[in-house]
């Protein structure tokens, strides 16, 4: 099969799941569809085991994973982190619990390995599957590779119901009540000239300029993993270098959506993800079943118990402190279509619905980027050495 056909195999595989997503509101996930049609096409014979690697795109995506990283450093807004100081703590310690709980688990019934790699993954989804996938392949750990494409495509069929119903109740609670809470303020953020912040000239701003950029950090990044000899995972370095070079101004805020290529990037670190289904067999996922089910069951433990605490500790309400928790499950832009669709069918009046919105957009957003990228980046880099 030519390289082109692969290429467009999988392409078409990808475009019908983000269809199916969107359809679905982000309930069926992405990864889910493309994981089920392509392990259906390889168990069958429909497509060859060969389809990734023929197709061209599985070297090239590990290349630029190091590039979608250190964009991921340019989305946290150390401003806003600050402003929703209790959010983050809350989202925080929910993922810790989970972590914790599924960690502890593993160990107890001797399947430590399976906590490892189950925790972050559960803690925050695709950055914390990238970090543990490359270096479970470096180990020829196919199992855990697979087990770790498992939680990663089925964490948010249980995160989801339950963030639902835990907002449902508080934005009932809200309305029931004096309103006070529901007229929060957005604080407007000013913005300065950064060190390295380059002219504000459109010769500067072109998405290959951009991308030349996020090359020279994620670059820079494998550079300094060698000096201090892989203390620090590469894809965590490329992760907190563009947190530094976003504050210093060299890497625009979101440079991602600047270089014209995004989806294109995205389509690629994805196949990076899932290219190792190709090597998957029913076996296989029958053997990861059991680890999965209790991984998901015992995360979720973990962070419903957790925001019990965070909840009386940070002075909110319980159903609010479990769905911030269980954002690592999901991330955006599910954080933000939930907010909306939950403002629009709780709230009576337009004014209500509009009140809604601003109070549960701002929080979820920011708890589901401080779990998807922040914790589960750190969680994962530091798991690595644990396997």
């Amino acid at each position: 099969m030519s390289g082109v056909i692969s290429l467009t195999i999988l392409l078409v595989i990808y475009a019908a799941s983000e269809y199916i997503s969107r359809k679905t509101n982000g309930i069926i996930d992405t990864v889910l569809t493309i994981s089920v049609l392509a392990l259906i096409g390889f168990w069958t014979g429909i497509l060859p085991k060969n389809l990734f690697s023929n197709s061209g795109v599985e070297e090239f995506g590990m290349a630029i994973v190091g590039l979608m990283l250190a964009s991921l450093g340019t989305t946290i807004n150390l401003a806003e982190l600050k402003r929703q100081w209790k959010v983050v703590m809350i989202a925080i310690l929910g993922a810790i619990g989970s972590c914790v709980l599924i960690v502890a688990v593993a160990v107890l019934v001797k399947q430590k390995n399976f906590g490892i790699v189950g925790a972050p993954i559960f803690a925050g989804g695709n950055a914390a599957t990238l970090v543990l996938l490359n270096a479970m392949r470096a180990k020829n750990m196919q199992m855990l590779s697979t087990y770790a494409l498992a939680v990663l495509t089925f964490q948010n069929i249980i995160g989801i119901p339950i963030a639902t119903y835990a907002m449902r109740r508080e934005a009932h609670r809200l309305l029931q009540g004096s309103g006070s809470e529901l007229q929060e303020g957005r604080t407007e953020i000013t913005t300065r000239r950064r060190p390295l912040q380059l002219s504000a000239s459109a010769l500067f701003d072109t998405p290959i300029i951009n991308l030349a950029k996020l090359g020279l950090v994620a670059s820079l990044s494998y550079g300094v993993n060698l000096l201090i000899h892989g203390t620090i995972n590469y894809l965590v370095l490329c992760f907190i270098l563009g947190i530094i070079f976003n504050r210093l101004g060299f890497l625009d805020d979101h440079i991602m959506d600047k270089t014209a290529s995004s989806g294109m990037i995205t389509f690629l670190v994805t196949i990076v993800i899932l290219a190792s289904l190709a090597n998957t067999t029913p076996q296989t996922v029958m053997s990861v079943l059991l680890p999965l089910l209790v991984c998901l069951i015992v995360g979720t433990i973990g962070v419903v118990i957790t925001s019990f605490f965070t909840a009386r500790l940070f002075n909110v309400s319980r159903e609010m402190a479990i769905a911030l928790g269980m954002t690592c499950t999901f991330g955006f832009p599910t954080t933000m279509i939930l907010s909306q669709e939950i403002a629009a069918s709780a709230g009576q009046t337009e004014t209500e619905q509009v009140a809604l919105e601003n109070y549960f957009l701002p929080k979820m957003i920011t708890a589901g980027l401080v779990t998807v990228t922040l914790v589960s980046v750190f969680f994962a880099g530091f798991a690595i050495n644990y396997l």
